[in-house]
């Protein structure tokens, strides 16, 4: 598999350029962390950039035969070029758009992009991490193909769905962190969907809506999906067995973990519930982050301002359905102290710690942690 990664005008100049929006990584710092992760993942990747529309344009007509998908940060010309919109629909190659910067939230010019309708998704507001996700993103939708599925009549209410060739061990739906915030969504779990499909497992990455005092909305889509999933998915997807699809598996990265855990102590026909660097105890996170609290952006308030509905929201109770925390040693967003507490005097709930492991390695199908998930699964099967 090929990709090109294209950058638009001042994309030349990271690493010196307002390094507080873009970061203090070069352009060739960049292409280099791309060239490695591709390796890693067995995907070849060709970079350019140019201050000139034209050649932007002339490069998306001259390698689209050679490209199996594009990601692409237009830079300024992503709100007013036209012109690389249509070169991008007319190629049909599929693409990413990526932006550095949050572009939702800065100057309002920036705020629309004429390229985007071009794109499969755009993501935007991550850093220079935005990149890698694009390439994981067209890797896994190229390898592994989803059909997406409205569960509701929110843009957010959809999820991906991939069915595997052959026997299907098990549904898993796979639900997304990022501390319930909107630059962040169900891609980051696709490599994780499309290397579970390969093995047999049918994966639903859930979408589900976010942001500022998101709790009800956000909890509410994820018991509607799972019921969706129960009662909608086998008229799509008749290969999977209805047995399957009424006790599915619930698998969550962070926030996300606490969402599968949450919805864990209401459901007691899940086949069973994982946690990956899960989110557990909410009063302990927010302390440790007073000066960028998601919990209170969660909530919609401080536990001072509100302490019914943070009493509400804490995961208190004992999940009905067999629940497994999976948690890297080397956490640095997600306290193991929380998870190993949570686990004392539940006897279904269990944890599993990867030595060496970050926060986002236990998502990561190219490492080792991969395995760990993927014997849990099989475990709470048997």
């Amino acid at each position: 598999m090929r990709l090109l990664v294209i950058n638009g005008p001042n994309l030349n100049l990271l690493g010196t350029r307002e390094p507080d929006i873009y970061g203090s990584d070069t352009l060739q710092d960049l292409e280099g962390s791309w060239r490695r992760h591709g390796s890693r993942i067995q995907v070849g990747i060709t970079a350019f950039q140019s201050n000139h529309e034209g050649a932007i344009i002339d490069v998306i007509h001259a390698e689209s035969s050679r490209c199996d998908g594009i990601v692409i940060n237009p830079g300024a010309l992503s709100h007013t070029s036209y012109a690389i919109y249509d070169a991008l629909v007319a190629v049909g190659v599929p693409t990413v758009e990526v932006h550095i910067s949050n572009i939702a939230e800065r100057e309002e010019w920036r705020r629309t992009s004429v390229t985007a309708p071009a794109a499969l998704r755009v993501i935007s507001g991550r850093g220079t991490s935005g990149y890698l996700d694009a390439i994981n993103l067209l890797s896994s939708s190229l390898r592994s193909p989803a059909t997406t599925y409205p569960y509701g009549e929110h843009p957010d209410q959809i999820l991906d769905v991939r069915t595997p060739e052959g026997e299907v061990k098990g549904v898993v739906c796979l639900i997304h962190g990022g501390f319930w915030r909107p630059v962040w969504g169900r891609d980051i779990m696709d490599p994780m969907a499309a290397a579970l499909t390969d093995l047999g497992w049918a994966t639903v990455n859930i979408e589900y809506r976010r942001g500022a005092n998101s709790f009800e909305t956000a909890t509410a889509d994820i018991a509607s999906a799972t019921t969706w999933v129960r009662t909608h998915l086998a008229e799509d997807e008749p290969a999977v067995p209805q047995d399957l699809l009424d006790s599915p598996f619930l698998v969550g990265h962070s926030a996300g973990g606490y969402l599968a855990i949450r919805q864990a102590c209401r459901d007691a026909n899940l086949r069973g519930a994982v946690g990956l660097g899960a989110v557990i105890d909410l009063v302990g996170l927010s302390a440790d982050r007073p000066d960028d609290d998601p919990i209170a952006l969660f909530l919609g308030s401080t536990k001072t301002e509100n302490p019914d509905r943070w009493r509400d929201a804490a995961l208190c109770t004992d999940p009905l359905s067999p629940t497994v925390l999976i948690h890297g040693v080397e956490d640095a967003e997600t306290p193991l102290a929380h998870a190993a507490e949570y686990v004392t005097g539940r006897d279904r709930v269990s944890l599993m710690q990867l030595a060496g492991a970050g926060h986002m390695d236990v998502i990561d199908p190219s490492v080792a942690a991969f395995a760990t998930v993927v014997g849990a699964l099989e475990e709470l099967s048997s």
